[in-house]
């Protein structure tokens, strides 16, 4: 049977648009589709092995290069997603609060991050990335090499290598 309508997502499914960086450096934008209201690291839990991309396209095409209808990424090459949509929220958790610790995150490919982790002096930081089993979410996050501010993602357990609590002495002065 074909339809000369496009296809039409159950009335519970949105269309949120995200960007999502790959090992070897690849970044690609495109769309999943989500359950109004879920938050992203629940949406990611519910997935084994691969994420779906609607209208993906690699940041590096030129910008007429038509999208890809579908895209199937497997997790296990996925190093973080962006929400590109301020409605489509992390996690359930809240914004770092001044009692926060700085940490340092060395990911795969040479890449790190600077963040402020909500996790109390006495907990360890090993307990608070195992407690965010799968994705772990990030706010505020800089790329010291870039300088460059990512402000809402999500980070694959299985990019992190290490992760180290920056001294206060370390710190940056607050923005």
């Amino acid at each position: 049977m074909t339809t000369d309508t496009p296809h039409q997502l159950p009335f519970y499914l949105q269309q949120k648009p995200v960007q999502v960086r790959l090992r070897g450096g690849q970044s690609l934008e495109g769309m999943i589709h989500i359950q109004e209201g879920l938050p992203l690291l629940h949406f990611l839990g519910t997935k084994k092995y691969f994420l779906s991309l609607t209208s993906a396209r690699s940041l590096d095409d030129p910008p007429d290069t038509p999208p890809m209808a579908h895209l199937g990424l497997r997790l296990s090459n996925v190093v973080w997603i962006i929400p590109l949509d301020g409605s489509l929220h992390i996690s359930t958790a809240s914004v770092p609060a001044q009692s926060s610790r700085t940490v340092e995150l060395h990911l795969v490919d040479g890449l790190q991050l600077t963040v402020n982790l909500n996790i109390a002096e006495e907990q360890r930081m090993t307990d608070y990335l195992d407690a965010n089993w799968s994705f772990v979410p990030l706010w505020s996050a800089s790329m010291p090499s870039t300088e460059q501010v990512i402000e809402r993602l999500a980070v694959n357990h299985e990019a992190i290598l290490a992760i180290r609590e920056v001294p206060k002495a370390e710190e940056p002065p607050p923005a």
